[in-house]
């Protein structure tokens, strides 16, 4: 038996042995391991006990023959029976995690195989694995490879995930593991139509898509941390929050982000070499899926040393209009600023880390958590103070003025998309954190019925300037985006700015008649830019649906600014955490919302607190015509409180209405 070559290695695989059903011994994959789509693994002989060793030789060999032609022949009459069922193609997503019924050794063998290499590699291992496919695996074409790197260059970077730099990607992603390949495809080349010449094809990556996804998830439970599996994870989490499964989203993003801790999240990489941008791109993109998403379950950002940010996309020359115009001759100008600017990636991670704050102390009030805002201990003061810190690190040369954003043309944008991506993710998420932290929802409702003190009128006309400030800052942003053909595709975008809608759809019924038809604008500003973003997800319909009702409802409001409206909606749509739609959290009365979703708030919007500085209206009505232009400047200080005009945060354009 010893020159036997077949004698090596042992009769069954690990598999069937451990179960302890008989093998059938067929290489490399036994049938009953093809059927149950598991790893089929034969190890060496002479890994078996003397006495196993034994058994075996004395067993006959014309009877183990005769049983395994008996079983191959009938493994090979359920393969006739069953296999044109598992090559058709199915109708659900490529990522769901249904796992297709079964797969021929073609369709699942790089599943197989990589599985076997992971098996022998802890977690502790130096070596780097050895990720090349076989000669029989299966590949995405060149085609399909071009396509879905140009896709994920106008779709997905920076929307909002940093994961993989597009320059170069074309070269690098012929050397990523097929699994990778597979589930980058399948993201990048989604909600994309497609003719009957592609669709064998798009079965084809429809299937492997499916294998791959339950091969990362069971490395990543067994703690196999590399980086390609937490890239992977990536992927898969924003698949699952595009497509509306934000079950399988929680679960994904807390196993990247563990994952993550294990591998030590690159903390020696440097920006500077590939492979270490390349891992502090995936340890960041995590960050924002915890941050952005889930908010209330981070553990990245509860570390005390993070890594390096990646690197950040070269600023785009200025146009040629903005050489010598100043919009306002006090604001600084673009040569006082001596500071070395980190780059507009880092800005943007560090505003989404911002956002995901402002999101879990709106929670905290949602569920009766309250504080006093206006105490210098409270939340809402050590968010202020964050802020701070957020606006002294940007450098003049990302201000809205020095950028020249609504005079760039289409094709400017998608040629310095790798700039444009992250900086509109930076500009809309600072000014609608900003808003939703002053909201009026907030400060003149929910903490009023919180039977909170009162806050001082100076407090709350600074909450109210701030609100109407940073919301139409965003509108006018959104709009820009719209009359300058910028596509979005980002759903953090659109989750901030339909919480942000629900700011000037309540200021539309202030008294003050100017207030209210700017906030009529602003909110129309909003929603169009809500419809025009294209693939919008389940959750994106679900927010445009949920601004609809709220519009609807509050169309009968009094001539007396009194309006009615029921406050479980808009906390869905400023609370905003992809855990409610898994298990919606009670509130201080143990129901969604604080109260029952049929109950309503009647609440009178008002926009000044304190006394304005200017003459009364009746003085005015009598003044001469220089006179009363006066007044008109004096006049506009009812809605804008010194307080707040002097408090503003650098990096805002203050002469943002002489566009």
């Amino acid at each position: 038996m010893t020159g036997n070559p077949e004698s090596s290695v042992r009769r069954a695989c690990e598999s069937c042995r451990r179960k302890k059903t008989r093998c059938t011994g067929e290489r490399p994959v036994c049938s009953f391991c093809e059927r149950l789509n598991q790893p089929c693994e034969y190890l060496p002989r002479n890994r078996e006990t003397v006495k196993r060793r034994r058994r075996t030789s004395r067993a006959k060999p014309g009877s183990r023959d005769r049983v395994s032609s008996v079983e191959n022949r009938g493994d090979e009459i359920y393969d006739l029976i069953h296999h044109p069922q598992a090559a058709s193609s199915s109708n659900g997503s490529a990522l769901t995690p249904d796992s297709l019924p079964r797969h021929t050794n073609r369709s699942g063998s790089f599943v197989e195989s990589a599985s076997r290499r992971m098996n022998r590699v802890s977690i502790n291992d130096e070596v780097s694995v050895s990720w090349l496919p076989s000669a029989t695996e299966a590949r995405p074409s060149p085609d399909s490879l071009d396509h879905a790197v140009e896709e994920y260059r106008r779709r997905l970077y920076f929307q909002p995930l940093p994961l993989f730099n597009p320059e170069g990607l074309r070269d690098r992603i012929e050397r990523f593991p097929m699994f990778l390949q597979w589930i980058f495809l399948a993201l990048a080349l989604s909600n994309l139509p497609y003719d009957s010449s592609s669709a064998k094809e798009a079965d084809l990556i429809h299937s492997h898509t499916r294998s791959a996804r339950d091969m990362v998830l069971e490395l990543a439970m067994r703690g196999t941390a590399q980086l390609e599996i937490s890239q992977a994870l990536c992927l898969l989490a924003l698949g699952d929050i595009l497509e509306g499964r934000p079950a399988l989203a929680l679960m994904t993003i807390g196993a990247a982000s563990r994952l993550e801790l294990v591998r030590g999240a690159g903390y020696s990489e440097s920006p500077h070499s590939p492979q270490g941008d390349a891992s502090l791109r995936c340890y960041w993109s995590v960050f924002i899926l915890e941050k952005g998403f889930a908010p209330r379950f981070t553990l990245l950002s509860q570390t005390h040393t993070q890594p390096e940010y990646p690197r950040s996309a070269r600023e785009p020359s200025p146009p040629a209009y903005l050489g010598d115009e100043e919009y306002a001759p006090d604001l600084e100008s673009i040569r006082d600023d001596l500071r070395t600017d980190p780059g507009i990636t880092s800005h943007a991670v560090r505003a989404v880390s911002f956002c995901g704050d402002v999101i879990s102390y709106l929670h905290a009030l949602h569920i009766g958590k309250a504080d006093n805002p206006a105490d210098t201990n409270s939340n809402f003061y050590q968010l202020t103070n964050t802020l701070y810190d957020l606006e002294s690190r940007l450098g003049h040369i990302h201000f809205v003025r020095n950028v020249g954003f609504s005079e760039r043309t289409p094709e400017e944008f998608e040629r310095h998309r790798e700039y444009w991506a992250p900086w509109l993710l930076f500009q809309i998420t600072a000014h609608a954190t900003q808003g939703l932290l002053n909201h009026p929802f907030i400060h003149l409702v929910t903490l009023r019925r919180a039977n909170r003190p009162s806050q001082p009128r100076l407090f709350l006309q600074q909450t109210v300037d701030q609100a109407m400030f940073h919301s139409a800052w965003v509108a006018r942003l959104v709009q820009t985006c719209i009359d300058r053909g910028l596509m979005v595709y980002d759903p953090l975008i659109g989750d901030l700015v339909a919480a942000t809608a629900t700011i000037p759809w309540l200021f539309q019924y202030a008294r003050d008649a100017k207030v209210s038809e700017t906030s009529k604008e602003n909110y129309r500003k909003c929603i169009e830019f809500l419809e025009s973003m294209p693939d919008p997800s389940p959750r994106s319909i679900h927010k445009r649906e949920l601004l609809h009702q709220l519009q609807t409802m509050s169309s009968q409001a009094q001539d007396n600014n009194m309006i009615s409206f029921q406050p479980s909606k808009i906390w869905q749509l400023i609370d905003s955490d992809i855990m409610d739609a898994v298990a919606p959290q009670p509130t201080v009365d143990g129901t969604q919302g604080g109260q029952s979703d049929a109950s309503k708030t009647t609440v009178s919007v008002q926009t000044t607190f304190v006394h304005p500085v200017g003459e009364r209206r009746t003085d005015q009505r009598q003044t001469s015509l220089g006179d009363s232009m006066t007044a008109d400047i004096y006049e506009g200080l009812e809605q804008y409180s010194l307080d707040s005009i002097f408090s503003q945060p650098m990096f805002i354009d203050h002469a943002w209405l002489h566009v």
